[in-house]
């Protein structure tokens, strides 16, 4: 069951430390069930409120700067961007905080 499991949690008991050798989380009572999942799901919602706060100030950047550039230049529909760039920068620079 553990192997099947993203994230297994071992309970060391008295069949032995067989399951928490083998899980990625080992506790000695079951009552600390509750505290783990807790701290990880804080966790987990800080680092997506995080990611979610980067996309959002990331796109108002970009939208400033294309209105200041349309501004100075008397609201012509010139683009500051090609597209290939912004997906780029949306799809690289998004992935950066992912995957440290």
């Amino acid at each position: 069951m553990i192997q099947a499991a993203d994230a297994g949690i071992g309970i060391v008991g008295k069949e032995g430390k067989q399951a928490s050798l083998a899980a990625d989380f080992s506790i000695t009572q079951f009552s600390y069930v509750g505290r783990l999942l807790l701290w990880h799901g804080r966790n987990s919602y800080n680092r997506c409120a995080s990611l979610s706060q980067f996309i959002i100030h990331r796109g108002l950047i970009i939208s400033v700067m294309q209105t200041i550039f349309s501004a100075v230049f008397f609201f012509v529909s010139i683009s500051l961007y090609q597209g290939v760039l912004l997906i780029g920068y949306s799809s690289f620079f998004t992935m950066g905080p992912c995957s440290c």
